[in-house]
């Protein structure tokens, strides 16, 4: 009896498929407004896409400044956006740190998405809130 010859389709099927490569991501950090007498009060807002596309519930890191103190995490909704409410920032340092550096969002990334972060102003508003 001769060996069962395999075409190249049934191959191909047998094997399992290659994993997918992670796919680029797009943090796009708005500007916010923050109130400033009180400690900063500011509440950021951003939006997370790949290929033009929302990316839902996945985890955003929140900064004041650039790369300041951790300020929280939230999740962006079904459709790819996130917020996060500073409250009042009391703590001296913190605040102008934000008041003058802004405030960043960092996505981490996973299997399916490469990370991705932004940058985003804080224009201030002197008034109480």
């Amino acid at each position: 009896m001769s060996p069962k010859r395999v075409s190249p389709d049934d191959a191909a099927a047998s094997q399992p498929a290659p994993a997918a490569s992670p796919q680029p991501t797009n943090l796009t950090v708005e500007t916010t407004k923050g109130h400033l007498l009180t400690g900063l009060h500011a509440t950021g807002r951003c939006r997370l896409t790949s290929k033009g596309k929302p990316v839902p519930y996945q985890d955003i890191d929140w900064y004041a400044g650039a790369a300041g103190e951790h300020l929280g995490t939230s999740q962006t909704d079904g459709r790819g956006i996130a917020t996060m409410d500073g409250g009042s920032i009391s703590d001296i340092g913190t605040s102008i740190t934000g008041e003058i550096g802004g405030y960043s969002a960092k996505y981490l990334g996973n299997e399916e998405f490469l990370p991705s972060e932004g940058h985003g102003r804080v224009v201030p508003v002197f008034g109480i809130s």
